[in-house]
């Protein structure tokens, strides 16, 4: 399709207007939105990319020193506290190096929390950036479909991005992330005594995290599969009905059917040019959150296994815990992200296809 056509869609379809709402929703990412898409449209989708992910390198290195300093304070933390306990026999009370180490545990305690608090921001951020964009292009990638297949997928596919958008807000900034915080606020009681009474506790808060996060993607594969066995099928058989009854007509009836399929097939472009265009946009407002998610839980979990070859086993698990509810943050930022890239995709690949 030529650019010219990409333009008067992208102004039929509503595409100007959401981008405008964008970038007030959005003013840290600018980018020209009509560009990127008339790129897709002509098959350069590299070009695309590079378009939109052009000049993030330097956000990632600007938490380059914050993740230094990060890394040096357990590891020091760790050495300071693996001293105290190996050389308690030096002090005429063992009480004063008991109260030492515990202070230095608070220390690190301090640390691992401030982290804790910057990457549940991100998380946070990540959530509502993602509920917020879908909000913004949703309907105007439904119109997109409803073009392309029918009502009835349409109308299926709308109720399902409803649903992934209901469960990100109530499962999980509702639910599992205060779980996860409740995990963090354990394990630091956790490390107060050597026997480790909460592990068993921890390990089973742990799985239910983990649990609910595969099932909220259960559900909502699930529920896409039954949607897509069913609707594309009804549109399908609508499309052929009118295409035959378009051909029956005497003396146009090969015409109009020749009219119809172009209509139909660039309707299909369309729709899955709006679907990558929604899908790489949604990978370039989340990337650099998820990266620096990603490089804080990295960081946590390098410095406890660098602290563990020396230090006190309370203070490396007690890290190494922490780094692994960072995991679990860092699983459901990806998750959010991921359900609706998954159910983009089976959208575009399933809808319009048999027509």
């Amino acid at each position: 399709m030529a650019v010219d056509g990409s333009n008067l869609f992208w102004e039929e379809m509503g595409l100007d207007a959401a981008a405008l709402d964008f970038r007030q929703l959005f003013p840290g990412y600018d980018f020209d939105g009509k560009a990127v898409m008339e790129l897709i449209m002509q098959g350069r989708i590299w070009a695309a990319v590079k378009a939109l992910f052009g000049g993030m390198g330097g956000a990632v290195l600007e938490q380059a020193g914050e993740l230094k300093t990060l890394f040096m304070m357990i590891l020091v933390l760790g050495i300071v506290a693996a001293l105290l306990v190996n050389f308690a026999d030096l002090f005429q009370d063992h009480q004063v190096s008991d109260i030492a180490f515990y202070f230095v545990y608070m220390l690190l305690v301090a640390v691992l929390l401030g982290a804790y608090k910057n990457t549940v921001s991100v998380v946070r951020e990540i959530l509502e950036t993602v509920i917020t964009f879908m909000k913004l292009y949703i309907p105007t990638y439904v119109i997109a479909v409803g073009s392309a297949s029918g009502v009835a997928s349409a109308s299926a596919y709308y109720q399902i991005l409803l649903l992934i958008i209901y469960l990100i807000e109530w499962g999980y900034l509702s639910v599992l992330m205060p779980m996860i915080s409740i995990y963090m606020l354990l394990t630091v009681i956790n490390g107060i005594w050597m026997e480790e009474k909460l592990a068993l506790l921890l390990e089973l808060l742990s799985k239910i995290i983990g649990f609910g996060i595969k099932l909220t993607l259960g559900i909502i594969t699930g529920f896409s599969l039954l949607q897509t066995m069913i609707s594309p099928v009804i549109d399908s058989l609508q499309m052929s009905a009118l295409k035959k009854a378009m051909s029956a007509i005497p003396g146009i009836g090969g015409l109009t059917e020749g009219m119809f399929e172009m209509v139909v097939g660039s309707a299909v472009l369309v729709k899955n040019s709006i679907g990558l265009y929604i899908t790489l946009v949604l990978a370039v407002l989340c990337s650099i959150p998820v990266l620096k998610l990603a490089l804080y839980t990295g960081v946590i979990k390098a410095g406890a296994a660098m602290t563990g070859i020396v230090s006190d086993k309370r203070i490396t698990n007690c890290a190494d815990r922490v780094g692994d509810g960072h995991l679990m943050l860092l699983k459901i930022a990806l998750s959010s992200v991921g359900m609706f890239v998954i159910q983009i995709a089976v959208i575009t690949y399933t809808a319009g296809g048999g027509i």
